[in-house]
């Protein structure tokens, strides 16, 4: 990887623009649940192959095995050693200029906050640059991907909980961190909202709350209603509740006042249960299988002439997920897969993929 110092004139290509390609990576420390998992990522991986070319990263005693599983030739499987799935965080983030020029971002991934073990995945930004001969820089600051959304005109989301954590940034005021992102990433706004610590292993990333769909057009992830004594539910809920008297009242980077969309989550007691079995295979990997996990139809992915979303098997759910992504993308085919075991660890499609931008 070249090292570059200067990043006038880059920006954040929004995800709706045209890709290179999707990476992702192989999952293999799932222990018993090992080969769902796979099956989830095999699947999500085939169906974006049939938008845009896919890159696995898997480690070079995994390659045989993800090759067996995808059983798609047209899915290239890369040997570079990761620890899990989730390459929206583990990989650079992608700026690009006028100039056709591409150069990544290094995050300084730690785990979401040391909170997983991350050896391998916190030197993927850096060998994927490698694999990819790009420029990259290391940025001052600690985070993920996956707790950046851009509208490509300027403007940032994020929570404060995830970047403005003691776990990843310590002693960084919230003026210091919107500096910091201003000027490496060549944004004019951030939009904070507040999000949720502790509850997840990301406290709270905005990739599963509310996206950017359009420059001006949001749309943000609303709970299922649930009992005031339900505590967990209502601290999402909360959540929920404080970002949309964020979002209803801020304006971009361009002056716009945001036009809100929302995109309804499933009935936990209508989506699909996983057979008993893995439910307590569940318990010694700590997963949320009971209740589905991440539930966020929002935690989709946008490909070249796509958008491909999660389903959870509440069949009435899923149908008003699919027609609301479809009105939201209008010129794209929407396609709905089952992420079951990816959902249960607390992630998504989102999660699990990431776009490299054509230059």
């Amino acid at each position: 990887m070249g090292q570059t110092t200067s990043t006038q004139g880059l920006h954040i290509p929004p995800e709706w623009d045209l890709h290179q390609s999707t990476f992702m990576s192989w999952p293999s420390d799932w222990g018993s649940l090992n080969s769902k998992v796979q099956g989830d990522i095999a699947r999500v991986a085939n169906v974006i192959s049939e938008f845009e070319p896919v890159r696995m990263l898997a480690a070079p005693e995994h390659v045989n095995q993800a090759k067996a599983v995808i059983g798609n030739s047209s899915v290239v499987i890369v040997p570079i050693p990761v620890d899990d799935l989730w390459a929206r965080d583990t990989l650079p983030l992608f700026l690009a200029n006028d100039k056709k020029q591409i150069v990544g971002v290094n995050y300084n991934f730690n785990g979401w906050g040391r909170k997983q073990y991350h050896k391998n995945d916190a030197k993927v930004a850096a060998t994927v640059l490698d694999y990819l001969d790009l420029d990259g820089f290391r940025s001052e600051l600690i985070a993920e991907c996956g707790s950046i959304e851009t509208d490509g005109e300027g403007t940032l989301l994020m929570t404060e909980s995830s970047i403005l954590n003691k776990n990843r940034n310590p002693g960084l005021s919230r003026n210091t961190v919107d500096k910091i992102f201003k000027e490496e990433l060549g944004v004019e706004k951030i939009i904070w909202v507040k999000g949720v610590k502790g509850y997840d292993i990301t406290d709270s990333h905005i990739d599963s709350l509310a996206r950017f769909v359009a420059p001006g057009v949001v749309v943000v992830s609303r709970p299922f209603p649930a009992p005031a004594d339900d505590e967990e539910a209502q601290v999402w809920i909360g959540q929920y509740n404080q970002a949309m008297s964020v979002l209803k009242n801020a304006t971009d980077a361009k002056g716009r006042r945001l036009q809100i969309i929302e995109l309804p989550e499933p009935n936990p007691d209508k989506i699909r249960k996983l057979p008993a079995a893995d439910i307590k295979r569940c318990k010694t990997l700590d997963l949320d299988c009971k209740n589905g996990g991440l539930t966020s139809y929002v935690n989709y992915y946008i490909v070249n002439g796509g958008v491909i979303i999660p389903e959870f098997g509440d069949k009435e759910a899923d149908r008003m997920a699919h027609d609301i992504v479809q009105k939201a993308y209008p010129t794209r085919k929407v396609v709905s897969v089952n992420i079951d075991y990816v959902a249960v660890g607390g992630g998504g499609i989102h999660c699990a993929t990431h776009e490299v931008p054509m230059p």
